[in-house]
């Protein structure tokens, strides 16, 4: 399995509203959420024990080179600490995970994010197949990318606190 852990210190926002961001995005506030890298993000069909189950569609590019295009099934909601996603590709769930940890400080909040592809058991023999596409390129890129993307979302929806918005 490959795993990638990015962490971030936010200020300005906290686990609640990040949670109730990632598990229903308001259109109006996603809009403003790095609209040159960020094309689509959201849920796509509610399930009826929403929010786990929910089927999210994105779509972004973390660099020129690589975009991240994807459905994914929430499989772990634990408001408003923790969710989890895990890719699908082809109407079937694949060994792919993102995993978006909320933890609020005296500071602000600790954002770590975790993505885990590949297989654990024997599946592991796939791995270096995997790793010729998520590579040493595609990883620099992803943490760039996510330096830019939470502190950009931090910011968007400290502008829109106090605005009626469902999240």
């Amino acid at each position: 399995m490959i795993t990638c852990i990015m962490k971030s210190n936010l200020s300005g926002v906290n686990a609640e509203q990040l949670y109730g961001f990632m598990i229903n995005p308001p259109p109006e506030v996603y809009a403003h959420w790095l609209p040159d890298e960020h094309h689509e993000f959201h849920v796509v069909k509610h399930s009826k024990t929403t929010p786990v189950g929910d089927l999210i569609y994105f779509d972004q590019h973390i660099s020129p080179k690589h975009r991240l295009k994807f459905y994914a099934v929430t499989k772990i909601a634990n408001k408003p600490n923790r969710v989890v996603f895990q890719m699908r590709k082809l109407g079937l769930n694949i060994p792919g995970y993102l995993e978006l940890d909320f933890n609020d400080t005296s500071d602000g909040l600790l954002l770590t994010e975790t993505l885990r592809i590949g297989f654990n058991g024997f599946g592991k023999i796939l791995d270096p197949f995997i790793k010729i596409v998520y590579n040493k390129s595609f990883f620099e890129a992803l943490n760039a990318h996510h330096k830019r993307e939470w502190a950009n979302l931090a910011e968007v929806l400290s502008k829109f606190k106090g605005e009626e918005y469902a999240i």
